[in-house]
């Protein structure tokens, strides 16, 4: 069953603003909404593409429950609005990223409680260690680099990665984080 309402928070940012919009190509007689709090630099320029597909615009901010809380029913959300940068919490207010990403994930998750919805979580970086990350093998293609079938690490293949990939180590650029 398609579902006939959904919500993609960070829904004005690059991951979820594509989102979006491929939602409401795809998906037609859906309402999509994006629900953003236009604090990225530059988001607010994808409203005109948002607007153009259809996808109707909410502001709003996931640290805040009753924001979300005050949203009609959904039938399906699409989480995307996690703070990517490890140096927000670095050069900025780790209280920032920790209510963003825990405690706007957990708010989330609240509102597709209330409505009974269907989520998918998606994560935009800093899910696997990078001296992890630097050691797979690639091979160079004419137009891109490919997953070189032979691996010495577990969980890598042409496929992509799967549940074997070490996940111990650090997530950050910067190895003193």
């Amino acid at each position: 069953m398609t579902p006939s309402r959904i919500l993609v928070t960070g829904g004005a940012g690059f991951v979820g603003g594509n989102v979006a919009i491929a939602l409401a190509e795809r998906l037609a007689g859906a309402e999509v909404v994006a629900f953003d709090n236009l604090s990225r630099r530059g988001s607010e320029l994808n409203l005109p593409r948002l607007r153009d597909a259809g996808v109707t615009f909410v502001h709003g901010d996931v640290r805040d429950k009753e924001d979300l809380l005050s949203l009609d029913p959904i039938d399906a959300l699409v989480e995307c609005s996690a703070e990517p940068s490890v140096m927000a919490g670095v050069d900025g207010s780790p209280d920032y990223v920790i209510r963003t990403n825990l405690m706007g994930a957990y708010h989330c998750l609240e509102l597709a409680r209330r409505d009974s919805a269907q989520v998918v979580f998606l994560s935009t970086s800093r899910v696997y260690p990078l001296r992890h990350l630097l050691g797979i093998q690639l091979d160079e293609a004419d137009t891109r680099f490919e997953i070189a079938p032979a691996q010495e690490l577990p969980g890598v293949s042409p496929a992509g990665i799967s549940e074997e990939f070490p996940l111990w180590g650090a997530r950050s650029c910067r190895p003193s984080i």
